[in-house]
């Protein structure tokens, strides 16, 4: 299924394998926000309707503040892949990892988030919450500890400044 802007609304297929339900829902809802940001239009429609039909109401105003506060804090252009791409950009992965890890790692969450946004410790507040939230609407997020794959070079980026 996609949108009129022409992006699939289909999360499933989002990203490497081994990613668990809420990571791919996290994926695409970022690389979504991207594509809509740099396209010039406005994302909160689209991914609150798939986010209410994926997991719930309550998750996509989270994801939506989320990515609001990450756009407005960020310190230098966020590396992105498009909606479609198999692969797993670092940024994304920071982004993605620091949501999981939020809850049993706030340190580490604001960690990963600090070469990203102004305010680190503000965005994982909001990462733990979604992490809280997906965990209710059944798509709980692992905690994975390692640290981002530095060969997970994007081959297609967009870059959301």
């Amino acid at each position: 299924m996609s949108c009129a802007c022409g992006l699939d609304l289909d999360y499933e297929d989002t990203g490497p394998e081994g990613l668990a339900r809420g990571e791919r829902l996290l994926l695409w809802g970022v690389r979504t926000w991207a594509a809509l940001r740099l396209q010039g239009q406005p994302a909160d429609t689209t991914i609150r309707a798939a986010f209410t039909r994926a997991a719930s109401p309550r998750t996509a105003s989270l994801f939506l503040q989320t990515m609001m506060l990450v756009e407005g804090e960020l310190v230098r252009p966020l590396q992105i892949q498009c909606p479609h791409c198999a692969g797993y950009a670092i940024d994304e992965q920071r982004l993605v990892t620091a949501c999981g890890l939020a809850a049993a790692a706030p340190g580490l969450a604001s960690r990963l988030l600090s070469c990203l946004v102004a305010r680190p410790d503000v965005a994982a507040v909001l990462a733990r919450a979604l992490n809280h939230a997906l965990a209710l609407d059944g798509a709980p997020l692992p905690v994975r500890m390692g640290e981002p794959a530095e060969d997970a070079r994007p081959m297609q980026t967009a870059t959301l400044h």
